[in-house]
């Protein structure tokens, strides 16, 4: 039998909260291919509603507002895509004093893509 979900591991670090950076891990039930963005969405509605990312979507691949760092290198979320079955990591494009929320970063992203 095929593998219906895929497994997400997702950075998560609020400095508002004093706690130190972690990992967290989700499976999300698939049905086929999903990009990255709509698997961070179904999370936040469906698994945990404190996850913090940048869901806005322009759909043109040009606002670089989903640009986060897929299994260690610059990708856009919306584009990115993963199959039920696969493991995903997740987490900011880039980590500094201007970090806000687990993937949520400064609109100043630092590395291209």
């Amino acid at each position: 039998m095929m593998e219906q979900s895929i497994k997400v591991v997702v950075f998560r670090y609020d400095p508002a909260a004093g706690d130190p950076p972690r990992y967290d891990e989700f499976r999300v039930d698939a049905g086929g291919e999903m990009s990255v963005l709509l698997l961070l969405d179904k999370i936040q509605k469906e698994i945990d509603p404190t996850l913090g990312f940048r869901a806005y979507c322009c759909g043109l691949q040009m606002c670089r507002s989903c640009l986060v760092k897929i299994n260690r290198k610059n990708r856009l979320a919306c584009i990115t895509l993963v199959k039920p079955g696969e493991e995903v990591l997740v987490e900011p494009a880039t980590f500094s004093e201007k970090h806000i929320r687990d993937l949520v970063v400064s609109a100043d992203y630092g590395e291209e893509l």
